[in-house]
């Protein structure tokens, strides 16, 4: 019976009408009245409505055939299934669902929406849109097509809907599976602003999750390669399958990676799921080493669970998907219950600790589920918390089986301690007594690999730095100067008339010339990163940093040249030098913005200023800052 129209209303009808026009009219009423029923009420789309659960207002129909069309579903009778907190779960079913929603902008502006399907995982997805029956816009998605059909690239179906002012809708929704195994819907009508800024915070919350997932990994993949303890090991597997299996349940896999390989996609989820299973059940016997701890019937429940997960990898490769998860799901519930149990039996005895933290651990998992789906149910709020509970409850599951695992490397490493310590004592005085020696011999060695390596390195006349020491000085400064900036100064000196000093008074007395102006030099040299170079016959060098402004690496120079006028080492042939011994500068100054500077080059520069030097009267310091 139609809402609204009884029996006793029809009679009145033919009682007070011909027969043949109250039938007429009894007729059209039951048509228009079957219509309405067949129509939703229009949601109101208004300026102010951030998101629209759309399933909470839509009318849901069935399609076992899976061939219906929109106008073959509109005089259909609704299903009455009823959506659990704005989200389809259909279970195991391999009949196509259709949700039928009608909307209608009440705003002035243009209604520009976003729909999204807010599920990764649907294998098939069609949404029509008609305006007064007439097909507006098809779109054919779902991540068993590629991800190229989706008009906007996000991990879940989103699609544009431009409304016009007053303009009314329809939308139709058509979700199927592959082999029957339908995953959880919450289609959203979303704002665009307010889609971006979600959007936004479900990638900034999926980045800190996989993020600690991936620290987590590489920190305990070097305690295993550190310890080659079998727990590590497996941890490591265990947190690689399970990462894999939450960025293709999340859609980031089929989105980033492998976007047109629709197949493929649902055939690595369904490895690993199984996979992470299996690798659960194997770290759970490690962890736990329920081999000498747990009764031999529990340590049997884990060892044939995980191996039975572990065999449905092999058809989850040849596209076994839903009888993969209806499979390994109660395979994972046992290994739960069995690790639980386990834990609860050892946390008195010796595996005290590790069975504490794996309870606390996976009860952190259980309750981040219990959450998430309460609230894809509906009975909890959508929010933060609710919405990210299965990613905190597992970021806080792996972190607390981090914890326990360092634990564990901790007592061992005391264990092994308390050992060796034990060991060392008995062996004291005779490890004492040779480290003693070795000490001895090695300052030794040191000692005379120094003066080997000074030796090797200086000007046996002057006790200077010699050449080949200068090549390699001399280029790792100008290098740190151009990293930093930091400035620097090269001098090139030369004795004046020294060849004419040699033709008069000798060689000895030449040589003796040297190793004065040397040592002279050396004194004056006072900071540890002054360096001097005797870099051939009577040239010489002078490497040093300049901390303080560049103008008084000119004076420190003429200090120097004064001091070696004021040796008063009589010298008939140096006319320049009033009869004394004195010497010509180039110097160079490299300031704090100059880069990409050559060795060869500040040498070449600093051999020109010293020439200069020569050629304007000798005894003096021709400068040139860079």
């Amino acid at each position: 019976m139609v809402p609204g129209l009884t029996h006793r209303s029809m009679r009145w009808l033919r009682m007070r009408m011909p027969p043949s026009l109250g039938w007429l009219c009894a007729i059209l009423v039951w048509a228009i009245c079957g219509t309405a029923q067949a129509q939703p009420a229009a949601i109101v789309v208004g300026d102010q409505d951030e998101s629209i659960e759309l399933a909470r207002y839509g009318r849901l129909y069935e399609d076992p055939s899976g061939k219906l069309q929109p106008a073959d579903l509109a005089q259909a009778k609704p299903s009455d299934r009823l959506p659990a907190g704005g989200t389809l779960s259909f279970g195991y079913s391999t009949s196509a669902w259709w949700l039928h929603v009608r909307l209608r902008n009440a705003g002035a502006g243009s209604g520009y929406r976003l729909l999204d399907i807010g599920s990764p995982l649907q294998d098939y997805v069609d949404v029509y849109v008609l305006r007064d029956g007439r097909t507006l816009t098809h779109v054919e998605t779902g991540d068993r097509r590629p991800f190229a059909n989706r008009p906007i690239a996000q991990r879940s179906p989103v699609l544009p809907l431009q409304l016009a002012p007053g303009e009314t809708v329809d939308v139709w929704i058509r979700l199927a599976a592959y082999d029957g195994l339908h995953e959880a819907v919450k289609p959203v009508l979303w704002k665009v602003s307010a889609y971006a800024q979600d959007a936004q915070t479900q990638t900034l919350v999926f980045g800190l999750y996989y993020g600690l997932l991936l620290t987590i990994m590489a920190y305990t993949l070097f305690l295993f390669v550190s310890t080659w303890q079998g727990a590590f090991g497996w941890y490591v597997a265990y947190i690689l399958a399970f990462l894999a299996w939450s960025v293709t349940f999340r859609g980031y896999g089929f989105q980033y990676f492998w976007p047109r390989h629709p197949d493929f996609n649902n055939q690595f989820l369904a490895i690993a799921a199984a996979a992470s299973y299996a690798t659960c059940g194997v770290f759970l016997i490690y962890f736990l080493d329920t081999r000498r701890h747990a009764g031999g019937g529990m340590h049997k429940v884990i060892v044939w669970s995980s191996a039975f997960a572990a065999a449905w990898i092999l058809p989850a490769l040849f596209g076994v998907y839903a009888l993969t998860f209806v499979a390994t799901i109660p395979a994972g519930l046992v290994l739960i219950g069995a690790g639980l149990a386990t834990g609860i039996a050892q946390r008195h005895g010796i595996q005290a600790r590790p069975a504490r933290y794996y309870l606390v651990a996976v009860s952190m998992l259980s309750f981040g589920a219990v959450l998430y789906w309460l609230r894809m149910l509906g009975v909890l709020p959508s929010n933060v918390v609710t919405e990210n509970a299965l990613q905190l409850g597992s970021a806080l599951e792996v972190l607390l089986l981090a914890f326990g695992l360092a634990d564990q490397m901790n007592i061992l490493r005391a264990e092994k301690l308390l050992a060796e310590q034990t060991a060392l004592r008995t062996q004291a005085e005779l490890a004492h007594r040779l480290e003693h020696e070795v000490q001895e011999r090695t300052q030794e060695l040191e000692s005379a690999n120094r003066r080997l390596n000074e030796m090797a390195i200086t000007d046996e006349l002057t006790g200077a730095y010699n050449r080949r020491h200068f090549n390699t000085v001399f280029a790792a400064e100008i290098a740190r100067h151009n990293r930093h900036r930091a400035p620097f100064a090269f001098c090139l000196l030369d004795v004046d008339h020294f060849k004419a000093y040699n033709d008069h008074y000798g060689h000895q007395k030449g040589d003796e010339v040297l190793r004065r102006l040397s040592s002279h030099i050396r004194a004056t040299l006072r900071r540890s990163g002054d360096q001097f170079f005797r870099l051939g016959g009577e040239e010489f060098g002078v490497v040093f940093t300049i901390d303080e402004p560049p103008d008084k690496a000119q004076a420190f120079v003429e200090r120097i040249r004064a001091g070696i006028a004021e040796l008063g080492i009589p010298h008939e042939h140096n006319g320049g030098g009033q009869g004394v011994v004195t010497a010509s500068f180039g110097l160079v100054i490299l300031g704090g913005e100059t880069r990409n500077m050559q060795p060869e080059g500040v040498y070449a520069l600093a051999d020109q200023l010293l020439y200069r030097a020569k050629a304007e009267g000798r005894n003096r310091v021709v400068t040139q800052m860079v």
